[in-house]
């Protein structure tokens, strides 16, 4: 039976390790030095808890997602306002402890200074590194203290944070350079080896190369990238979804994950499976006409959805033309042009689509604002059609992809038959009060990538085991296109994207041949391979430093465009004949802003006060 790296492996190794409930997270912990240094064992139970804040900065997919065009935060009267530049401070960042950090990083150099192994002080320049990449790819800096302070360390103690992204970088490499080259090629899922090294400095190279223009760093990241594809360790798996379920755990393809055991882990304690799953009942569908759930083991969807993808991301899964056999979008397929018409967007009025319960469109959808047409398309079934449900002609002969990510309309979920479209059974009105982000979709669409069924049903306190993909080949292929692309190597890069769009998406190969068609291909293909993986926020920002085709012909540090726009939802008709997609407007959603100062968030305003009021005077980011 394989082993694996667990919470439960962590606490059981560390507790006989040390009999203080607690280790000290103050500047000058200390620890039984022959109890921790001096076996092989004792130094490899500290170096599992060091992962908690280190590596696990990484987890989680919901809330980075509902930043970009692919997702949306959306709960009752409140939204994440991080994407809104209005409703953003100089405390921004507060909440994902980038400035709280000290005690992880004195770990990580208790294991580079005390570890006897060298393996072991290789994997602890891998946690220091990947600690600095976090803090880096939000805000840019961190207070590069690089060994173990004692009480005479007073200088150390009042040292700066890193002047800038090319000074954070240097030290980055530095220390997953050292991981790459010492780590050992083998390890128990859920522990980091070499490759897993190497895919965090292949990461950390790309992001390097956008805010520096240092070419080494390109060269840094292929060989990274190559070292891993060229190991023959890991392979794309034929069934992408179940990577991120419990029959996919060890995957092949994975690189490292984070296991969650239900031993200790509930529903509750998971936000991609407790804020994602809705709360409907068969009282609330019986009033509005849609098809009862079987709730075979309880009321089946009894959790508290606040996050949705988009329209936005559904648009960048391709569909396979019935005709031709290649690869367009929805709305630009031969089943669906032969079917269906576009509509007078203006014949459009207040309950038009739908009176009962809800209002379709409601008033808030109608006319414009500062960002445009609030309605943006509108589509009905032609007379005479021969393909009536306009749900078939957007949703089948998908991308392979968008199945084992999206749940949509007339679509199977946790053992549910699911309707979406208007006064369905998951519609996003069928609950009474608010006509959306009342515990139900904002958007049209729910996540299924990363929700697995739970004995004896998805519910709070039940127990359930979970894992977080951290590193996977998929990724390794799109940076590794990403490379050859800032190479101006057109035919490599497509040859890379195509890696994952064939094997993942089941769809033809791009066939692009210009680096303006190759950068289209390209930034779909991410967005649907690594969608909800906590992967495309940071893309984004270095796709708008690279400028140019990378962020639609802006330049180099520009307003990047796809972070600046509203994102949208779909309202599909009870029998299905119409289709009406609209900005998000709830709660103000659809002021999305972007401005440049945003390529570096905020050093935390408090934390840089807490550091004045001790003599230590770091600069806050541009802009903030």
């Amino acid at each position: 039976m394989k082993r694996y790296i667990k919470n439960s492996l962590i606490i059981t190794l560390v507790m006989s390790l040390f009999s203080c409930n607690e280790l000290d997270t103050q500047p000058f912990e200390s620890y039984d030095d022959q109890a921790v240094w001096g076996s092989k064992e004792g130094t490899e139970a500290f170096i599992v808890k060091a992962y908690n804040g280190t590596i696990t900065n990484f987890n989680g997919y919901a809330w980075l997602e509902s930043n970009t065009p692919n997702g949306i935060h959306s709960n009752l009267t409140n939204l994440t306002t991080f994407p809104i530049d209005t409703r953003t401070t100089n405390q921004t960042g507060s909440a994902q402890g980038l400035g709280d950090f000290f005690a992880n990083l004195r770990e990580c150099n208790l294991i580079i200074e005390k570890a006897q192994e060298p393996e072991l002080k290789a994997e602890g320049h891998l946690l220091r590194g990947v600690l600095f990449f976090y803090q880096t790819l939000w805000q840019g800096r961190f207070v590069p203290i690089t060994k173990v302070l004692t009480p005479d360390s007073k200088e150390e103690f009042r040292t700066l944070y890193t002047k800038n992204p090319e000074e954070s970088y240097e030290y980055i490499l530095e220390d997953l350079t050292k991981a790459a080259n010492e780590m050992p090629e083998t390890s128990l899922p859920g522990r980091a080896n070499k490759y897993a090294a190497h895919a965090f400095r292949c990461r950390a190279a790309l992001q390097a190369y956008a805010y520096t223009k240092d070419t080494k760093y390109l060269a840094i990241a292929k060989e990274s990238g190559e070292a891993i594809v060229n190991s023959n360790r890991y392979q794309l798996v034929d069934d992408y979804g179940s990577m991120f379920l419990e029959e996919g755990k060890t995957a092949p393809e994975i690189i490292l994950a984070n296991y969650r055991l239900s031993k200790n882990t509930t529903v509750g304690g998971i936000t991609e499976m407790q804020i994602v799953v809705p709360n409907v009942n068969n009282t609330e569908v019986d009033f509005v006409g849609g098809n009862r759930f079987a709730d075979a083991k309880g009321r089946s969807f009894e959790c508290w959805a606040q996050y949705f993808p988009t329209q936005d991301l559904i648009d960048q899964y391709l569909v396979i033309d019935q005709n031709d056999n290649t690869a367009k979008n929805w709305y630009e397929t031969s089943q669906f042009m032969n079917n269906v018409e576009v509509g007078d967007i203006a014949s459009l009025t207040e309950g038009s689509l739908n009176t009962v319960r809800h209002k379709v469109p409601e008033a808030a959808d109608l006319g414009s604002n500062a960002k445009g047409q609030i309605i943006t398309n509108y589509y009905r079934i032609k007379a005479g059609a021969t393909e009536k449900n306009i749900s078939d002609l957007m949703y089948k002969n998908r991308d392979a992809r968008f199945y084992a990510t999206v749940v949509h309309d007339q679509s199977s979920w946790l053992k549910e038959n699911v309707e979406t479209n208007i006064c369905g059974n998951l519609w996003a009105g069928v609950r009474e009060g608010q006509s959306d982000s009342w515990y139900t979709t904002a958007s049209g669409y729910y996540w299924r990538k990363a929700v697995r069924e739970v004995e004896p049903r998805v519910y709070v306190s039940n127990p359930t085991n979970f894992h977080y993909v951290l590193a996977r080949l998929g990724e390794v292929y799109m940076n590794l296109a990403e490379v050859y692309l800032l190479e101006n190597n057109v035919a490599k890069a497509v040859e890379m994207l195509n890696k994952t769009r064939v094997k993942h998406g089941k769809l033809p190969a791009s066939t692009a041949t210009s680096m303006s068609e190759a950068w289209v291909d390209y930034i779909r293909e991410r967005r649907v391979e690594m969608a909800y993986e906590g992967d495309l926020y940071y893309s984004y920002l270095r796709w708008g430093k690279y400028g140019g085709d990378a962020n639609e012909g802006a330049a180099s540090g520009d307003v990047i465009k796809a972070l600046n726009e509203p994102v949208h939802k779909i309202q599909i008709t009870k029998d299905r004949t119409q289709v009406m997609i609209a900005q998000i407007t709830r709660n103000g959603a659809w002021e999305r802003t972007f401005s440049t100062k945003r390529y570096l968030m905020p050093i935390p305003q408090s934390i840089l006060d807490s550091r004045a009021a001790h003599g230590i005077k770091d600069e806050q980011n541009p802009g903030w």
